[in-house]
């Protein structure tokens, strides 16, 4: 038997639990999402974006360079030997001593992205050691000081990619 007491007690009504769990739950969310936040790397924001632009000029001209030399190269990932290899396809382009880099920048999180110095095997062929590519899209760029070849990936997918100057005006 139900006695008056127990159906005044404040445990036993549901809008009191409903008025007690709205606030909770949104206190629960908050703390993951403050997690989420301490803990994910994604570093969006530049810094010095003004400087940024004002660099925009020395890319344009690194990509003039790449087409004045029609510069092209194929990139093949091999995931056994976790190996780039990075084959020029220019007969005409000598590498005159340059530091060829390749650069491997996730579309989303900065914190995946690998710089690479690509060791030269022969006169056409390079190649580096990298790690795997985790899923989602890739930016990848070829340089040097004076040129450079931009082109992207989506993982999983393709184990190659060609990458040709053009110049966009």
């Amino acid at each position: 038997m139900i006695t008056d007491t127990q159906l005044l007690s404040w445990k036993n009504q549901p809008y009191v639990w409903m008025l007690i769990l709205i606030p909770m739950s949104a206190v629960i969310m908050g703390v993951v999402m403050i997690t989420l936040a301490i803990n994910s790397d994604s570093g969006l924001v530049v810094d010095d974006y003004y400087k940024k632009g004002k660099q925009i000029n020395k890319v344009i001209a690194r990509d003039r360079m790449a087409a004045s030399m029609s510069l092209s190269a194929n990139i093949e990932f091999n995931m056994d030997s976790k190996n780039i290899d990075v084959i020029f396809l220019t007969y005409n382009w000598q590498s005159n001593n340059e530091v060829i880099t390749l650069g491997l920048y996730h579309a989303t999180r900065p914190g995946m992205d690998q710089f690479l110095t690509l060791q030269k095997v022969d006169d056409y062929l390079f190649s580096a050691r990298y790690t795997p590519l985790d899923p989602g899209r890739w930016k990848i760029q070829l340089a040097t000081e004076s040129w450079r070849l931009v082109g992207s990936l989506h993982r999983p997918g393709g184990n190659s990619l060609q990458l040709t100057a053009f110049l966009s005006e």
